[in-house]
């Protein structure tokens, strides 16, 4: 199956549509049958019709199967194509809606009044109004919504329509149905402890193959350059940049960066990191408070990458959990928008993310959306990296429909994203029983991973067991996986532990980074888009190390014996495997 019938579950654009009456009768373009678990409707509050609202128009894309193929050939080690990266212009003028898709669309608005109202930008329609026009102009009604977990409230819709006869054209409207997942966009951290839980029989100087033992307890950033083979490499300054992501108002402190490096880089002692701010995001320095997450990822990926400069993307906005703010949007689109407007000197050439949702709680729309997006990003040469989960395959297994069902992650199911799952232990290496893995029910399983997994589904007594709580067709991850178990953080001032795939994600994107960058120097081109090269050349290689014990455990009791066996090849707990970075250089 080829990857451009993953994001053709709109009608393509198929004939001029100019001439089509702006006033067609109207259909239902998305509806939910009920709020998402976790949501539920406040009857006794109004919605004050006057709040004002921007409405988010998408405009079907031309060319997306071309763009797809295009993106797969220059990923694909062997290809003609091969490192043949696209720079935005020649994106978008692939894949810029018809002329006369964007025409019918503003007539459409024009006739509802909203000429004055409409600003342009890509292949989005920004309307500014208020709600009572919205639910006119979308035939939808918006009710108030509360979040049993966060007790906030959003205002939102649970079906909406169009002109029937701009279907074709239309491809996502937000804020409509977009509610996000029960506890907004999480990070993927699953637990802090502090250093004393740690055995001191586990504390020796002994080595295994060359690791320190107490390695096998908790992990520095010793141990991952040792686990990893890339202890020794310096790397030289180039162009290549890592980019760190950060949401949910979480900070990378300075403060607690220096005390990290100067327990375990002292000779880096005085290494930072550029902070960048997107959709009036901050750069906020407060070390005393708790900022878990973005102070796992920085002191990982600036630890084991230096001096490759790492920039840290503060986004702000959150999943709609905001008192009334019809405008609270998952800020993915934020931070995609920014990325993809940014010069190609100015890029990253890797990218690490630690957040997601349940991918049911996602509109599959607005999935749609941010995984083509990402996509362009990987054309660009951008290596996008997000977290698995920490969930193994599913935390209470319940899916839209309220039937038992493994939960897949978005956006760790999108196919041009290289997912990345957990391990722990050094002898061996082995699953972790937190990682999140499975099979999306959004994306179809695209060609590069076809042989690896229809393998696992043939050869494996999980893949059976299970077979009526998973979609054996969807896309499958994770791709690969690194350490994710009791990582040494300094938060506030003092040195944590901290585990989950969210240790994972930055610790296998600065192997990529450091790859990256003997490539640049080497006068190559960035790897971009992995995934191609991680299930070919990099396997058949050996610079993946096949994961083969430990099991994942999930589902909170309510499927018996939910998990996924680590085996030979790729599994959904550990994907392909971890790195090597000796090897992984002096590939193509």
């Amino acid at each position: 199956m080829h990857i451009s019938k993953l994001l053709l579950l709109f009608p393509a654009f198929l004939a001029s549509i100019s001439d089509a009456h702006p006033l067609a009768p109207y259909k239902t373009f998305e509806v939910l049958p009920s709020a998402p678990k976790g949501w539920e409707e406040v009857s006794e509050k109004a919605v004050d019709l006057s709040t004002p609202i921007k409405l988010r128009i998408h405009l079907a894309q031309q060319n997306v199967p071309e763009f797809e193929k295009a993106l797969i050939d220059m990923s694909t080690p062997g290809h003609p194509s091969y490192g043949n990266h696209m720079s935005q212009a020649q994106i978008d003028d692939i894949l810029r809606p018809h002329e006369d898709t964007a025409a019918a669309i503003r007539s459409w608005l024009e006739s509802k009044g909203f000429e004055k109202d409409l600003s342009f930008k890509n292949d989005w329609i920004v309307v500014s109004t208020t709600i009572g026009k919205a639910e006119s102009l979308l035939d939808a009604k918006y009710k108030i919504f509360r979040n049993s977990e966060t007790g906030k409230n959003v205002v939102r819709t649970l079906s909406y329509s169009v002109p029937r006869n701009l279907h074709s054209s239309v491809t996502l409207i937000q804020p409509t149905t977009l509610f996000g997942s029960t506890s907004a966009m999480k990070s993927t951290i699953l637990k802090v402890e502090d250093p004393s839980v740690l055995k001191t029989t586990f504390l020796s100087k002994s080595k295994l193959e060359g690791i320190d033992a107490a390695c096998q307890s908790s992990i520095t950033p010793d141990c991952l350059a040792n686990l990893y083979k890339y202890k020794g490499y310096k790397p030289t300054l180039t162009n290549n940049k890592l980019g760190v992501n950060g949401f949910l108002e979480q900070y990378a402190q300075n403060d607690d960066l220096a005390k990290f490096l100067a327990k375990y880089f002292p000779s880096s002692k005085n290494v930072t990191f550029t902070c960048t701010p997107i959709n009036d995001g901050k750069c906020t320095q407060h070390p005393s408070e708790d900022f878990t997450e973005a102070n796992l990822d920085i002191q990982y990926t600036v630890g084991a990458s230096n001096p490759i400069p790492n920039i840290y993307y503060s986004t702000a906005g959150r999943p709609p959990v905001v008192d009334l703010d019809p405008n609270t949007n998952e800020p993915y689109l934020e931070w995609l928008e920014y990325m993809l407007n940014l010069s190609d000197n100015q890029l990253p050439q890797t990218i690490t993310t630690s957040y997601g949702d349940n991918e049911h709680t996602v509109p599959q729309s607005y999935a749609i959306k941010v995984c083509n997006m990402i996509g362009q990003l990987g054309a660009r040469g951008v290596s996008v990296l997000f977290s698995s989960g920490d969930s193994g395959p599913g935390d209470d297994c319940t899916g839209k429909d309220g039937k038992k069902r493994f939960v897949p992650t978005f956006p760790a199911t999108c196919p041009f994203v290289t997912s990345v799952g957990g391990t722990v232990g050094v002898q061996p290496e082995k699953a972790v029983s937190f990682s999140s893995g499975g099979f999306s029910n959004y994306f179809s399983r695209p060609d590069y991973q076809e042989s690896a997994v229809s393998n696992y589904l043939s050869s494996q007594t999980d893949a059976t067991t299970f077979k009526n709580y998973y979609n054996a067709s969807g896309r499958a991850f994770p791709d690969i996986s690194a350490q994710g178990s009791r990582f040494h953080v300094f938060v506030g001032g003092y040195d944590q532990l901290v585990s989950g795939t969210s240790a994972s994600s930055p610790a296998f994107a600065a192997v990529i980074s450091l790859v990256n960058n003997d490539r640049i120097s080497g006068g190559k081109k960035p790897l971009g888009f992995l995934n191609p090269w991680l299930y070919t050349i990099a396997t058949e290689k050996k610079g993946i190390v096949d994961i083969t014990s430990g099991t994942s455990k999930g589902c909170s009791g309510s499927i018996s014996g939910a998990g996924w066996k680590a085996t030979t090849g790729w599994d959904p707990v550990t994907g392909l495997g971890t790195p090597d970075f000796s090897i992984l250089k002096d590939l193509i």
